[in-house]
């Protein structure tokens, strides 16, 4: 009698989630994907097409997918979260949401219960979870870093950086990865990098900045143990 096929294995499925950081803003192949109707595939230099070609060469049988949504608030993620992640069953999930919700002037109660309920919904599914942070912005409540338009936010209910804040929070509390992108970038300009020609228009970083959120992306890959593409 004939073994029965032994059952192939899921592939490493990883879901990136958020706005338009994570979609690929402004990154190298930004416009051409604009013209080809918001293509994403086309913004070759985004971190997420970096880590994805990082990923098909550590482990060819991964599988990612982009769900960024430009203009989304976190509570806008929460809502969609069944849709376009857990339909998916990944086995790890990159989030981060806060930019707009900032912009949005969404009270920052509202922005923790909404990215609080995807952590949790990230857990009942089964699934790990990298929460990465973005920025720095360029703001005129605290630094421009060269950038010569600084985002007037003085009637704004927060500062961009309790945003950021309650992500490193929240990641503490439920023992999920912290990529704390905004931090190493910080980091780079204390050690002499100039970020004024990062920055294409307050908030978004240009192809440096993807370069570098890549690269704090990779070094979770390696460095932590939760995180285990190999399977």
């Amino acid at each position: 009698m004939a073994k029965a096929a032994k059952p192939k294995r899921k592939a490493f499925t990883v879901v990136a989630y958020g706005d338009s950081w994570t979609y690929g803003s402004v990154a190298n192949g930004w416009q051409e994907a604009k013209e080809a109707g918001y293509d994403w595939e086309l913004i070759y230099g985004s971190w997420f097409s970096q880590l994805r070609r990082w990923l098909a060469q550590t482990c060819p049988e991964t599988v990612v997918y982009n769900q960024g949504m430009p203009g989304w608030k976190s509570y806008q993620g929460r809502d969609h979260f069944d849709r376009r992640v857990a339909a998916l069953e990944p086995d790890l999930l990159i989030l981060n949401f806060g930019i707009n919700d900032w912009t949005n002037k969404i009270p920052l109660p509202v922005y923790r219960s909404a990215m609080e309920q995807m952590m949790l919904e990230a857990k009942r599914i089964g699934c790990e979870c990298i929460v990465w942070t973005s920025g720095p912005v360029a703001a005129a409540s605290g630094e421009s870093y060269g950038y010569e338009k600084p985002l007037q936010d003085g009637g704004f209910p927060h500062r961009f950086d309790e945003y950021n804040d309650t992500l490193r929070s929240l990641a503490a509390e439920q023992r999920f990865i912290l990529a704390d992108a905004e931090r190493a970038i910080r980091s780079l300009r204390e050690h002499g990098t100039d970020l004024a020609g990062w920055f294409y228009d307050a908030i978004h970083f240009t192809q440096q900045g993807h370069d570098a959120i890549f690269h704090c992306l990779r070094d979770v890959f390696l460095l932590d143990g939760r995180v285990n593409v190999q399977g």
